[in-house]
């Protein structure tokens, strides 16, 4: 095949995650959330998580364009007010929401009959994925999901991403219906006849892995993070069409990227867990950014604490 849309859907992959990646992180570090009273997150949260992303795409299929247009709306209009409550006034955030919901479904409407009206769209689609991803990735992590849940939430969604892409390709049929459609929930790019893109999925498991690594152990689980999320979940998904044949009825390629990335990013966890010990509560996370601030000695914001140090749950 030819290498030119291996090397640019590694270029859109490699901006959208690692700008999508940094860009929770730092919200992580600088914006805090009201957590929902939802109790501790377990292992049941997972299995709840898994059975929605089961089931959404034979909602999304089944239903009418239009209603899926409308549950779109609702989803994201609500995922963005929530994130960007404690940056925002009320009349700001509103109009922040509406002008960039609004946008995209006239461009999706209007824009694709060119080049450059596609490029519009993916550019404009893609701001919203990335403050989606930023919000609910520190939505989760901030009400309290841990590195070990992440951990097991990316193994299980390797085994279903290549259930339903190379045994029951319910992905691809997905991909296809959405390409083009109105808040598109995916990151893109195109140049000439190519498109290239990653998933929203994608896009929170990866911010979700490198926040919770950066909670549980400060900025040693980080890098290791980041490490794991650039190799397995930028490179190697990228490059897999050249050796592995990804390509569906329709002449697409949809690549299975969580099944690249949640063996080694669950094994990551386990080898932080044994090196680094315990990970770190929320509000140990907490108080040892506030304890970095107040010491003035140095120390960067998010410092792990001192083995044995316990400042609650």
């Amino acid at each position: 095949m030819s290498l030119f849309p291996t090397f640019f859907q590694l270029s859109v992959a490699l901006i959208g995650v690692t700008a999508t990646s940094l860009c929770a992180l730092a919200y992580l570090r600088r914006v805090r959330l009201e957590r929902p009273p939802i109790g501790v997150f377990n292992g049941r949260d997972i299995m709840i998580l898994v059975v929605i992303l089961a089931t959404l795409p034979l909602v999304y299929l089944a239903l009418p364009r239009w209603a899926v247009t409308g549950l779109l709306m609702i989803t994201f209009t609500g995922a963005l007010s929530i994130g960007y409550r404690p940056l925002l006034a009320p009349a700001r955030l509103w109009l922040v929401v509406g002008t960039l919901i609004g946008l995209n479904l006239y461009l999706g409407q209007n824009a694709l009959g060119t080049v450059l009206g596609w490029q519009l769209f993916w550019a404009e689609g893609d701001i919203i994925m990335l403050m989606t991803a930023v919000a609910v990735s520190n939505l989760y992590v901030q009400g309290g999901m841990r590195l070990r849940h992440v951990a097991w939430f990316a193994l299980v969604l390797a085994g279903y991403d290549v259930l339903f892409t190379a045994v029951y390709p319910l992905t691809n049929a997905l991909v296809e219906d959405f390409l083009g459609f109105p808040l598109d929930p995916s990151m893109g790019m195109r140049i000439g006849t190519y498109n290239a893109a990653l998933g929203l999925g994608d896009l929170l498991i990866y911010s979700l892995f490198l926040i919770a690594s950066y909670k549980a152990y400060g900025w040693r689980g980080g890098r290791v993070a980041m490490a794991v999320i650039l190799v397995f979940g930028v490179v190697a998904p990228a490059v897999a069409p050249l050796v592995i044949n990804f390509v569906d009825a329709r002449a697409d390629i949809v690549v299975p990227a969580q099944t690249w990335f949640g063996p080694p990013a669950f094994l990551a966890y386990q080898w932080m867990r044994r090196r680094y010990g315990r990970e770190r509560t929320m509000r140990e996370f907490l108080d040892s950014q506030q304890g970095a601030r107040q010491s003035g000695d140095g120390r960067a914001d998010g410092q792990e604490l001192p083995q044995g140090v316990l400042v609650g749950q």
